[in-house]
């Protein structure tokens, strides 16, 4: 398994206070049988921008300390700003392990407009966006057709595993619960920020996307791993909602009779 989405990196945001708070989850992680964990700290263009230097060298200080047997990988949390493609093509941000696919964060109560133009100028660049935690988006949970055509328009969508295990109420557990039966997940992410209420673990979200949808979970353990090694993969058709028993036609039809 790999957890894509992770805070472990200390004192660069909202995460880990303290390196020994970061040995703590990454130790957490390879308890959830976690083969490798990504390292992705907000990114917020103009206000919280972190260095390249700064987060190779954080990087390498978790490989030498924790990384004897679990993988600690690149990655970052990209905020949704329309300069995104501009820092991609100058090198400012990076993806997964260093791939084409790019983390990025939208925000919970909102979808800006330009989401749609930014994700295609990534995708001309050769990058693939990748959507965090979408079943928190309050906007998509009224209007899942935003992620469908995002999704269509060649996006990934990363899930949070504590979404489905209940961790954020009843209304994002049935989102989360939806996107796996349609195929609207292709990754799965613990969100972890510390040791202790949001920790790094996964492995019940794992088991839940294996009872939802096994076919799905087939994908995934196919290929999460060509994901974070850089290479192109075909995602599962998105399933459509059954036709709603109640229609109208449906009810004239018994009326009829």
């Amino acid at each position: 398994m790999i957890d894509f989405h992770s805070h472990i990196m200390w004192g660069v945001d909202d995460g880990s206070k303290d390196i020994e708070m970061s040995g703590e989850m990454v130790k957490n992680s390879i308890l959830q049988e976690v083969a490798g964990i990504c390292a992705t700290p907000h990114f917020i263009i103009d206000e919280q921008e972190i260095d390249a230097d700064l987060y190779y060298s954080r990087l390498n200080k978790l490989k030498e300390l924790y990384g004897r047997d679990i993988n600690i990988l690149s990655g970052l949390e990209i905020y949704i700003n329309p300069n995104i493609p501009k820092y991609y093509k100058e090198k400012k941000i990076w993806g997964l392990n260093n791939s084409r696919y790019v983390l990025i964060e939208l925000p919970m109560r909102d979808y800006p407009v330009y989401t749609q133009d930014v994700f295609h100028e990534l995708l001309v660049l050769g990058a693939i966006p990748v959507i965090a935690h979408p079943e928190r988006n309050f906007k998509i949970q009224k209007d899942i057709k935003l992620l469908e055509e995002i999704l269509e328009q060649g996006a990934l969508a990363q899930l949070n595993a504590g979404s489905i295990c209940g961790m954020f109420g009843e209304a994002v557990k049935n989102m989360a619960e939806v996107l796996v039966k349609r195929n609207m997940i292709h990754i799965i992410g613990s969100d972890g920020h510390n040791n202790h209420r949001r920790r790094t673990d996964v492995i019940s979200a794992f088991q839940k996307v294996k009872n939802i949808n096994p076919e799905l979970y087939r994908w995934m353990d196919e290929n999460n791993y060509n994901i974070i090694n850089d290479l192109k993969v075909e995602v599962p058709e998105i399933q459509r909602e059954a036709e709603k028993k109640n229609s109208f036609l449906n009810l004239f039809l018994r009326k009829k009779k």
